[in-house]
C-alpha cells in the first residue's frame, strides 16, 4: 500500500518516538550514571518532550476544544432556534385565545338576541384591496341565507348580504366608501326618547359614519347610542351601529353633521352572525 506523504511523516514521528523511549529506558535502567549518561539522558528527555510530548498534547488540547467549542455552538443554535419556535407558538396561543373569546361572545350574542334568529359564520376571505368593502362568508343558500339580511359581530352591525351561493355568500361592509350604503338608524336621545336620522356614508379620515338627521330640534350630545331603525326594510330594527363621537354644526347654520363611531371593531373578527327575522323563508 502507498503511503501518503502526511502518513509517512507520522510513521517517522512515531518511530523516532520509540527510538528515544527505548534509549532513554535503558539509559535509566543503568546504575551508576556517570556524569556523561546523565547529560545525555536529560538531553534525550528534552528532545522527547519538544519534539514528541509536547507537539501532540498542544494538538490534542486543540481538538478537544474545538469540539467543546462545536458542540457549544450547535447547543446555541438549537437554543436559538427553540427561542423562536417559543415566540411563535406563543403568537399562535394569543390568536387561538382571541379567536376563542370571539366564539364564546358570538355564542352568548345567540342567547341575548331573541327577536331574530342568528346564523353563526366564519369569515373566509377578506382582501387588502376591499378591506373596507366585501368579504366572504361561509354560509350560504343551503344555510338560510338571503339577500340583505344583515351581518352582526356582537359588538354590532358590520354589513349586509349582497350575494348567496349555496355554501357561501358575500358581505357588503357598512364602511364601504361607494355612497350607496345608507342605513336608516335612530339615536337613543333619552330612556324611551328616539330620533331618526340616516347614515349617509362612512368617513375614513374620521373613521367614523356620517349622520344625518331626519328631523329637526333634537339636541344630539356625543356618546349617544344609535341602532338600527328597522324603516329602510333592509336592517332589523334595534341592532347596535355605534355612539355619536362629534357634533359638527354647519357653516348656513341650518343643520349638522353628526359621526357615529362604530361600536364593531372592522380591523379585527374573524367569525360572524347572519341575522334572519323569525318565521322568514330560508
Amino acid at each position: 500500500m502507498k503511503l501518503n506523504r502526511f502518513q509517512k511523516i507520522l510513521l517517522w514521528l512515531i518511530g523516532i518516538s520509540l527510538s528515544l523511549s527505548l534509549i532513554l529506558n535503558v539509559v535509566s535502567v543503568t546504575t551508576p550514571f556517570s556524569e556523561i549518561s546523565r547529560q545525555g539522558y536529560n538531553v534525550f528527555s528534552m528532545l522527547k518532550y519538544s519534539l514528541i510530548d509536547y507537539p501532540v498534547t498542544t494538538v490534542t488540547d486543540f481538538f478537544t476544544s474545538f469540539s467543546r467549542l462545536w458542540q457549544v455552538r450547535q447547543e446555541n443554535d438549537l437554543l436559538r432556534t427553540q427561542v423562536d419556535q417559543i415566540a411563535s407558538l406563543q403568537g399562535q396561543l394569543a390568536e387561538a385565545e382571541r379567536q376563542i373569546e370571539e366564539l364564546k361572545q358570538i355564542a352568548d350574542l345567540k342567547t341575548i338576541v331573541s327577536d331574530y334568529d342568528l346564523i353563526p359564520s366564519t369569515v373566509l376571505s377578506r382582501t387588502q384591496e376591499a378591506w373596507n368593502n366585501l368579504l366572504t362568508i361561509d354560509v350560504g343558500s343551503a344555510d338560510g341565507v338571503g339577500l340583505n339580511y344583515a351581518v352582526i359581530t356582537p359588538k354590532g352591525l358590520v354589513g349586509k348580504v349582497t350575494k348567496v351561493n349555496e355554501h357561501t355568500s358575500t358581505v357588503k361592509l357598512i364602511t364601504a366608501e361607494d355612497g350607496l350604503n345608507k342605513v336608516s338608524v335612530k339615536i337613543e336621545i333619552d330612556e324611551g326618547k328616539t330620533v331618526d336620522a340616516i347614515l349617509v356614508r362612512y368617513d375614513s379620515n374620521e373613521q367614523a359614519f356620517v349622520m344625518q338627521l331626519l328631523t329637526s330640534g333634537a339636541t344630539v350630545t356625543e356618546e349617544m347610542r344609535v341602532v338600527t331603525s328597522g324603516m329602510g326594510g333592509v336592517f332589523p330594527s334595534g341592532l347596535l351601529v355605534g355612539t355619536v363621537s362629534k357634533v359638527e354644526e354647519l357653516s348656513n347654520a341650518v343643520g349638522m353633521n353628526i359621526y357615529v363611531r362604530p361600536s364593531a371593531d372592522f380591523q379585527s373578527f374573524n367569525y360572524v352572525c347572519v341575522v334572519r327575522r323569525q318565521g322568514a323563508s330560508q
